[in-house]
Order: structure tokens, then sequence, then C-alpha cells
């Protein structure tokens, strides 16, 4: 399976999340690639006057992974920007988070729900998202487990 991994990260959790998945999707001989979404503009949460600088070319990828931060309550923009411009048709997409607040309905599932959404919109089969919490909580070793998780819900 060809897959793409990619992310939107300010602080580094989310890029530091998906770096574990991909290395579990390695593991277990997948051929995946990392893109970092880059933008310009002011990108806060339901900014809009941003663009992203270097929107990768997923055509060539069964399934894609999209990964972001929680930002007040939801997904940052960045990522559902990005689907809105992808032909998803026949694409299996797994969207996934890292947030600081330690229950996932603080934002985690509504985050899951928006990016969800925007890749079903454009054709997307969708794969149940993974939400990784920071506090009060052993990051490292949930983002382990969840990636481990993700690996599971791609062989189905």
């Amino acid at each position: 399976m060809k897959i793409a991994i990619v992310v939107y990260s300010q602080t580094g959790s989310t890029r530091k999340f998906a770096e574990i998945i991909e290395k579990k999707l390695k593991s277990k001989k997948h051929a995946t690639d990392l893109f970092d979404l880059k933008v310009t503009g002011d990108v806060h949460p339901g900014a809009k006057n941003f663009k992203i600088s270097n929107s990768p070319d997923i055509s060539s990828y069964d399934t894609v992974l999209i990964g972001t931060p929680v930002w007040a309550f939801s997904s940052a923009p960045v990522i559902p920007a990005f689907l809105k411009n992808k032909d998803l048709k026949g694409k299996k997409v797994l969207p996934f988070v890292t947030m600081g607040f330690p229950f996932k309905v603080l934002g985690g599932t509504r985050a899951i729900s928006v990016m969800s959404k925007a890749a079903a919109d454009n054709g997307a089969e969708v794969l149940p998202g993974s939400i990784v919490t920071k506090l009060f909580h052993n990051y490292k070793a949930m983002m382990v487990s969840e990636g481990e998780k993700i690996c599971d819900r791609l062989k189905k």
C-alpha cells in the first residue's frame, strides 16, 4: 500500500505523532511519504486568508493520513483547506489529531469530524480517526499505541 501522511504542526507535537505513525507503517513494509504543510499568511482558528505554499500531489497514493493539532475545540483550518482542493475518489483517508486537553470530547472528536467531512465531501472512504491527548497522560506511549491502532485499521 502506498501511503501519504500529510501533517500540519506548529509546535512539533503533531509532526512527532506523524513520524511515529510513519515508522510503524514502514516496519510493516508500507511505502510512505511524510509531507509537512507550510502556509503563508495568518493562521489561527477560523482563519481563511492563508495559502498552503507546498500542497503535495497525492494522486498516486492509495491512502492518505491527515494530521493536525486541535485549536479552539476543532481542527486547525489548514487541513480542511488542503482537503477541499483534492480529488479523493477511490482513496482511503484517516484523520489524526493531537491535543492538549485530557478529554477527547474537548475538541478532538469535533476535529476528526470536520476533517472526515471535508474528506468525504471530496469522495474519500473515511476510516475512523485517532486522537492523542496530552494533559495527564503518557503522551509518547499514547502516540505509539495510537500509531499501532492506525496500522491495524489500514489492514481491514
